[in-house]
């Protein structure tokens, strides 16, 4: 069995983050896409709307998306959220799975500040959403001191102009944003009024 994972703030998760769902699902024939909204972040100041909003969120709009799996694994921790951590909590329910992290090229320039960052290439292969713009050189100077590269996946991502932080924006601005998010996503935001100026 394989098995991709997906962490993130997801605050709010947003359609950009379908085309990566997507992406990685086309170019790898994964069995399943485990989803984890982060709980308390690890690596920044944690201005996260609470974990239960961001978790229905990714629920909500994952509803009907076959193979993808929302997990509160990180959501129910009071201490700060890493990827080793979750990688090797959730292997312990699928023994004999074979695991792909899914990052960000934003996630991966830091690659190997990560927490046991080399356990975690034992421990699973690392899809990179490549960013356009971006060459080799530069990738390969990241990984210049790591010795397991070929557990690197590179997929061509369709690139998308916006970010959580825009939609946060457009919320406090009073702006649509109908193109951003999931319409089931939209509604949720609007009924439990979220992101808007206090």
């Amino acid at each position: 069995m394989k098995i991709g994972i997906f962490g993130g703030s997801f605050n709010p998760i947003h359609l950009g983050h379908f085309q990566m769902i997507k992406a990685v699902f086309e170019k790898i024939k994964l069995d399943k896409i485990i989803i984890v909204p982060v709980g308390v972040p690890s690596h920044r100041e944690n201005n996260l709307i609470d974990g239960k909003y961001r978790f229905e969120m990714c629920q909500i709009a994952f509803e009907n998306i076959e193979k993808v799996e929302i997990s509160d694994i990180e959501i129910n921790r009071k201490e700060p959220s890493y990827t080793y951590d979750t990688l090797m909590e959730i292997k312990e329910n699928y023994l004999n799975a074979e695991f792909y992290e899914i990052i960000g090229e934003d996630s991966f320039n830091y690659f190997v500040e990560w927490k046991n960052y080399k356990e975690i290439l034992k421990n699973s292969k690392i899809i990179v959403l490549k960013r356009k713009n971006r060459n080799e050189d530069e990738r390969k100077n990241v990984l210049k001191d790591i010795k397991l590269k070929e557990k690197f996946i590179y997929i061509e991502n369709e690139h998308f102009n916006y970010s959580s932080t825009n939609v946060r924006e457009n919320i406090e601005l009073g702006k649509p944003i109908t193109n951003m998010v999931p319409s089931l996503v939209e509604k949720y935001i609007e009924k439990n009024n979220l992101y808007r100026k206090k």
